[in-house]
């Protein structure tokens, strides 16, 4: 809007440039405010395409000269007109005598004052394509409009939108000076000062200079209003259009505030009734209670006890206090935390579908941390965390009941009652609308790749959804890749079979520790939200108990593809698959760069900083080099310098190596079998019977898309290793073979196998040598572990990474439950002759001794 044209002028207006002094207060006052920059671009562009109206809730001339001048800052579409705002204080001189001039000649033409609707002032400047803000609720506004039957300025967009080829965008907005949760009843400050959602002028400006760099403008879904319109009869009553679009806008508004401050919070007594004083438990306890009015009262006792066990009790100053103590400890020990913007909005915006149950990996208890510091850091409200009851020691299990962690037993065996509250507390949670986290793995991985899920906590959310408690669940994959993992040396002890240390408070003074090294970075990645809703659509069906499994599967899935490659991943990666036994740094780097190129290809997320791969692997190398896990021979004058791995280091490696084996392990499946002895030329059947025979064998290990193919697996593996002229197809003997200058690379394909076969095999002979005796499980695998050493020092084996616990449980996990006997009607049975231990261990014998 031209400021210098004639006809009406009002003082909605903001379109001039202040003088020094006010310029410089309003910079020094807004500066620190920030709002969500991944809608900057959305916002430009809508401007180019139309003209952009923000909506606010309430009216205020705070909010406007915020919004104003600090999106004309940041170069977006700012607010140079407001409806119902009059800024007569703040005008300059010039622009006040205009206004008043024209006040005066209008009222001694026409016997009243101008009025900006009758006059096409407003409607002139949305037609002219100039940003305007919209308060959706003003009492005045809405006196006049009853009362005096003035213009409805939502009315008047939609007249004018009627005569414009351009659409108009409402675009819903708020700003909010503090992420505590709203309480469900007043304070004695909400009654004096107004309500935080409307404060009064004192509590405002309050607020904004105690908060004004805590500040935060968020956006909800913009409006097209010309599209909205077309979608209704042309003869619908504009007044009731307007009602309609003005609560719809409200609506968003509000949502939006959801998804950063939560539901309104009910107090963790409130929760207590509404749990124990349900029907079902009720009738659980009378049940238990067979009549007898002390034994109930016993039971009762018991039942709040549990609620008290697991409860939450959601205090925002222990958030507050862990955001800044966690803010000093990540830049003592980390070098950053890597998250993708985009994919952050992308999960703000599914916050409105429904609530979220935020799905990461489990590799650390740094996890759970990270993970709500990024969210509250991004504005967003922390999850309902589901932490192991092993948490629950004094202080920490205070401090993290207060921080929103709810607490869940390893097993729910035996104890009814207690699985029965435990259930009715996730579904008034939902019933609530609060987001949730929980790990679907069951416990950290201490192997690096994923865990079978575990299905008993997303049966319970199922079940709340099926019983009407939620309208939608919105599982949100995540991934939580290390440089360096905080609990590596504790991992490599109970792989060793050392048993697992109790969390307790001793264990966090020893963590201080960790305050004296770094641990590279953090890499978050979160996959594309999943609605239940639209999985159950796409299902065709209505869910059923088998599809809890498939689901778990399928989210398991998800967190898989979002993954990260990092440099060390990459690099452990190169080393144990090809370089065990030394290597210089050329050729370190030309298997790095395979396997890179084929992560690639795969589009595999990658971290930056492999953009620079010569100097990714460097650092990496370096790295390694100084934390003793690589050492190096002496430099001979004009030669390269050899590198070799320490032995007993190579554990170490194998964790980094494992976080991205499931991009690799399809295709070293056909590379194994492609090397494996007797037959030297391979048919496409046999490497599909071999192939589906490791599938099997390694079913706890590896997780694959429930719609996996094994033939087109197979085909793809054969025409990698064709293009990349490591194999030919023999057209005489109809199979395949391997090329000479082919067999080192396909030694570094299979290399992702080796560990987990020879480690099969170390463990079906040690339960032949068991076989007919009544062994505890604890002696089972120090049996295996000692004749897997046996094995090691004989050269039978060559990986001691082979020896771990964690695969040794999922080997008399298979033996049991699928080869000595079948209990499992989801999981294919082995074959007959598979189930006979000798030929199960003498064709695992022949798929790692190598014809080449």
């Amino acid at each position: 809007m031209n400021q210098k044209q004639k006809g009406p002028f009002f003082p909605f207006v903001l379109d001039y440039k202040p003088g020094f002094f006010l310029g410089w207060l309003l910079y020094r006052l807004f500066r620190h405010v920030r709002f969500d920059e991944n809608m900057t671009e959305e916002l430009k562009q809508m401007n180019r395409d139309g003209t952009v109206v923000y909506t606010i809730k309430y009216r205020g001339r705070l909010e406007y000269l915020l919004y104003h001048y600090r999106f004309l800052r940041s170069r977006l579409p700012y607010p140079k007109i407001a409806f119902d705002l009059n800024m007569v204080l703040l005008l300059p001189l010039r622009q006040l005598f205009r206004w008043i001039r024209f006040q005066t000649g209008y009222f001694l033409k026409n016997g009243h004052f101008a009025d900006p609707f009758e006059t096409a002032f407003f409607r002139d400047a949305i037609l002219s394509g100039d940003t305007a803000l919209l308060p959706l609720l003003s009492p005045k506004r809405f006196r006049r409009q009853f009362i005096h039957a003035e213009k409805d300025p939502m009315q008047l967009l939609i007249e004018t939108q009627k005569t414009m080829d351009r659409p108009i965008f409402l675009v819903p907005q708020l700003i909010l000076y503090k992420k505590a949760p709203e309480k469900e009843h007043p304070g004695i400050l909400d009654i004096f000062f107004g309500f935080k959602e409307n404060p009064g002028i004192i509590r405002k400006i309050a607020l904004f200079f105690r908060y004004h760099r805590r500040a935060f403008i968020d956006f909800g879904q913009p409006l097209n209003l010309q599209e909205h319109l077309a979608s209704k009869p042309a003869d619908a009553p504009v007044g009731a259009l307007a009602a309609e679009i003005r609560q719809e806008m409200i609506n968003r508004i509000d949502q939006q505030k959801r998804v950063i401050l939560g539901p309104i919070m009910k107090t963790h007594q409130q929760f207590k009734e509404i749990v124990l004083q349900d029907p079902k438990v009720m009738q659980l306890i009378e049940h238990s209670g067979k009549g007898n009015p002390k034994a109930v009262k016993q039971i009762k006792k018991k039942a709040s006890a549990h609620f008290e066990e697991i409860a939450a009790d959601y205090n925002s100053a222990y958030i507050q206090f862990f955001y800044l103590t966690l803010s000093w400890l990540w830049k003592k020990i980390y070098e950053g935390i890597e998250v993708e913007p985009n994919e952050m909005a992308m999960v703000r915006k599914a916050a409105g579908q429904g609530p979220l149950i935020y799905i990461p990996s489990h590799k650390s208890h740094v996890d759970y941390l990270v993970l709500n510091y990024i969210l509250y850091d991004y504005n967003m409200h922390i999850p309902r965390v589901a932490a192991g009851q092993n948490l629950a020691f004094w202080p920490m299990g205070h401090m993290f009941r207060k921080s929103g962690a709810f607490f869940i037993r390893r097993t729910f065996k035996g104890a009814r009652l207690y699985a029965t509250i435990f259930a009715r507390y996730i579904k008034a949670l939902l019933k609530e609308g609060y987001p949730l986290e929980f790990f679907i793995e069951g416990g950290r991985s201490r192997s690096g790749k994923l865990i079978i899920p575990k299905i008993g906590f997303l049966s319970i959310l199922l079940d709340a959804f099926q019983e009407g408690f939620c309208d939608d669940l919105v599982f949100v994959p995540a991934s939580i890749s290390y440089d360096r993992i905080l609990e590596e040396k504790a991992y490599l002890k109970e792989l060793s079979g050392e048993e697992k240390e109790r969390e307790n408070f001793l264990q966090v003074l020893k963590a201080r520790r960790f305050l004296k090294r770094k641990y590279g970075k953090i890499y978050i990645r979160f996959g594309r939200p999943i609605s239940l809703k639209d999985y159950i659509r796409a299902s065709g069906r209505d869910l059923e108990p088998g599809d809890h499994r498939r689901l778990a599967s399928h989210l398991i899935q998800a967190i898989n593809h979002t993954t990260l490659a990092t440099p060390l991943a990459l690099t452990a990666a190169a080393l144990l698959t090809g370089h065990r036994h030394g290597f210089l740094l050329s050729q370190l780097k030309n298997t790095a760069r395979e396997l890179l190129a084929f992560l690639s290809n795969q589009q595999v997320p990658l971290a930056g900083s492999l953009a620079s791969f010569d100097e990714a692997v460097d650092e990496t190398l370096d790295l390694l080099t100084g934390w003793k896990v690589v050492n190096q021979l002496e430099d001979m004058p004009g030669e390269e310098t050899f590198y070799f791995i320490e032995k007993e280091r190579e554990l170490d490696l194998e964790y980094y190596k494992n976080s991205i084996i499931h991009w690799f392990i399809s295709h070293a499946f056909v590379g194994v079998s492609l090397l494996s002895r007797p037959e030297e030329i391979k048919t496409h059947e046999g490497i599909l019977r071999d192939y589906r025979f490791m599938r099997r064998l390694f079913h706890y290990e590896f997780i694959f898309d429930e719609a996996h193919d094994d033939e087109k697996a197979v085909t793809s593996g054969l025409d990698y290793f064709q293009q990349k002229r490591l194999v030919f197809y023999d057209r005489e003997s109809e199979g395949y073979r391997v090329r000479a200058e082919g067999i080192e690379m396909l030694r570094v394909w299979a290399g992702f196998a080796r560990t987990f076969l020879e480690a099969y095999w170390v463990a079906v002979r040690a339960t032949l040598h068991d076989e007919g005796a009544r062994r505890q499980k604890g002696d089972t695998l120090k049996r295996m572990t000692n004749l897997g050493l046996r094995y090691h020092k004989l050269g039978i084996i060559q990986n001691l990474e082979s020896l771990s616990q964690v695969t040794f449980k999922n080997v008399v996990q298979l033996i049991d439950q699928h080869i000595l006997k079948s209990t499992d009607d989801i999981v294919p049975s082995f074959p007959e002759d598979e189930r006979d231990l000798h030929r199960l261990a003498q064709r695992i014998y022949d798929l790692f001794h190598y014809a080449y």
